[in-house]
């Protein structure tokens, strides 16, 4: 982790203080069948100046209970945590719900849950796409809606449609590239941690 966080300072990318995960340690540990106490963090950086997006980074690091390159690999593959994410500063019912609905309808995406993250105060709501969207190769593929506070009661009334979900994941997982083969546009974030 210091030296993911050294890399994004050298490159000029102020990152924001690292805090634990709680909706995508949740997906990893359900998807590698990692132990509870995996340590997986979150930041986010800064990489332009101005009103500009952040880049939300999820950190795993080595030495981590569960920490296998497999799973980093497999991560990098299919994309699965690649995501837009809308935050939403003062979100009330109705507006949520309207937007909600309109990624599910117009935006063929599916709800798949949500988490409330105590460590800064958000709930986020996550979509994947439905099943014939995924089958278009995208590297953003999920959209993420961020609110201030805990809706967890808001977000468990919202119903997950299982087999939907089922569908579209495994469409995201039979539309990878070849990890091997794969050429980058620009050099990959080369972040390493010195054995030992």
């Amino acid at each position: 982790m210091e030296s993911a966080l050294a890399y994004f300072e050298e490159n000029g990318w102020p990152a924001s203080t690292t805090i634990p995960s709680v909706l995508v340690k949740r997906r990893l540990v359900e998807r590698h069948w990692l132990p509870d106490d995996a340590d997986v963090r979150v930041t986010r950086l800064r990489v332009t100046t101005g009103l500009a997006p952040e880049v939300e980074v999820f950190l795993f690091p080595r030495s981590s209970p569960g920490y296998t390159k497999e799973v980093g690999t497999e991560e990098r593959v299919h994309g699965f945590e690649n995501h837009v994410g809308l935050f939403m500063d003062t979100p009330n019912e109705s507006a949520l719900t309207r937007l909600a609905d309109r990624l599910e309808t117009t935006g063929r995406m599916v709800y798949e849950g949500s988490a409330h993250n105590p460590h800064e105060n958000t709930t986020m709501l996550y979509f994947a796409p439905s099943a014939s969207v995924a089958t278009a190769r995208r590297r953003f593929p999920r959209w993420e809606l961020q609110c201030a506070g805990d809706l967890t009661a808001f977000a468990d009334r919202r119903p997950v449609r299982t087999q939907a979900l089922c569908s579209a994941y495994a469409a995201l997982r039979a539309n990878h590239r070849d990890a091997g083969s794969t050429r980058f546009a620009h050099r990959p974030v080369a972040v390493s941690v010195a054995e030992g």
